[in-house]
């Protein structure tokens, strides 16, 4: 309009202006008609509009897609109150004028979304009915999208046999996240971890063992899912060494069992019975201990051994996966055995090992725990 006034001769009349000037208005504005025109001192021009029609009556609906719980109840909620903010913006807005403002209407729209909605394009449509009209709201995943979830497990007190079926049920149980786009899956990162405890608590295993979990999330087209379980009652485990640099060393069978207590918040006990028999005698050795968790993963704490008759102090820094760990133990009679290692997965372990007691104190061993 202000490039048609500009083109209009200025020895014009003012009526002649306005009388082009409502042309224009009228075929650029669809939906709404010219009041009139009028022209101030300086030549500015000002035109007032009514709608065209009578008043569109208009309702907004929001067009949810077609999502599995509880991943429905997160896009709910993101979208809860979003018609109520459109309705008044909305209002007045006859039906013809969507021909020229549809383009600020879905702006409108998408910046309403964009912070609850991340990843998530927004589709408009209009809809007649009988009483005026509906802006209904529809909603398409954008790339990248979700497409698989690994999770890893690690535990220092449940048997890692028992890790795949969890991760079984973890890979079934996470389905409902599949095809979601990556940004709206990281905002809900916190429902995601929710989502996984809630998993493993149907679990019978982990009901029976009180195990507790710590979860870290890397979200991305394939999401990667890190569980920290430990079980609050018991620890079980199995494992065989085999040596390697030590003469007179053979494989060796191990089993821990263990009793856990939590006698103040955050200061586990545990009472422990370990069994351990080397392959070529199968002589027995047993130990009986008792330890305390001061702080995480770190446990100190004594033991007995039927060897010798023998009681040895010891303190240990429990491994996860792809991450190093520790152990010493001391004896009464000033024997030292110690280890540092490496848990490369949940089933096998390399240490460099050392036993005073032996001829070759120095070792490397690989770990099979079970």
């Amino acid at each position: 309009m202000s490039a048609v006034l500009e083109h209009i001769p200025k020895n014009e009349t003012d009526e002649a202006k306005a009388r082009l000037v409502t042309v224009v208005a009228n075929r650029l504005l669809a939906g709404y008609a010219v009041e009139g025109v009028s022209f101030d001192a300086d030549g500015d021009l000002s035109v007032s509009l009514k709608a065209s029609s009578d008043e569109t009556s208009w309702d907004v609906a929001i067009i949810r897609p077609n999502l599995i719980a509880p991943v429905d109840g997160w896009f709910e909620s993101d979208t809860e109150g979003i018609a109520s903010q459109l309705r008044p913006l909305m209002t007045g807005i006859p039906i013809e004028a969507l021909s020229w403002g549809d383009a600020d209407i879905k702006g409108a729209v998408e910046d309403l979304c964009a912070q609850r909605l991340p990843g998530w394009r927004v589709s408009l449509m209009v809809r007649g009915t009988p009483d005026g009209a509906v802006l209904e709201i529809s909603f398409v995943p954008e790339q990248p999208l979700t497409l698989a979830v690994t999770s890893s497990i690690s535990s220092s007190s449940m048997p890692a046999m028992l890790h795949s079926s969890l991760r079984d049920d973890l890979m079934a149980g996470f389905s409902p996240v599949i095809g979601i786009p990556v940004a709206w899956l990281d905002l809900h990162r916190g429902d995601f971890e929710e989502m996984g405890r809630a998993i493993l608590g149907r679990e019978p295993l982990v009901d029976r063992a009180k195990a507790s979990t710590e979860m870290t999330v890397a979200v991305g087209p394939v999401t990667e899912l890190q569980i920290d379980m430990e079980s609050r009652r018991y620890a079980v485990w199995v494992w065989m060494a085999v040596y390697a640099g030590a003469e007179g060393k053979y494989p060796e069978v191990g089993l821990h069992f263990g009793r856990r207590a939590q006698i103040l918040p955050r200061w586990d006990m545990e009472l422990y019975a370990e069994l351990i028999t080397p392959l070529d005698d199968f002589s027995l050795e047993s130990r009986l201990g008792m330890r305390w968790s001061p702080w995480r993963n770190v446990w100190l704490g004594g033991e007995w051994s039927d060897s010798r008759d023998t009681w040895w102090a010891r303190a240990s820094f429990d491994s996860r996966q792809r991450s190093p760990y520790g152990w010493v133990r001391y004896s009464e009679g000033g024997d030292a055995n110690a280890a540092v290692g490496y848990r490369i997965n949940d089933f096998i372990s390399v240490e460099v090992h050392y036993d005073s007691r032996d001829d070759s104190p120095w070792n490397v061993r690989a770990l099979i725990n079970l």
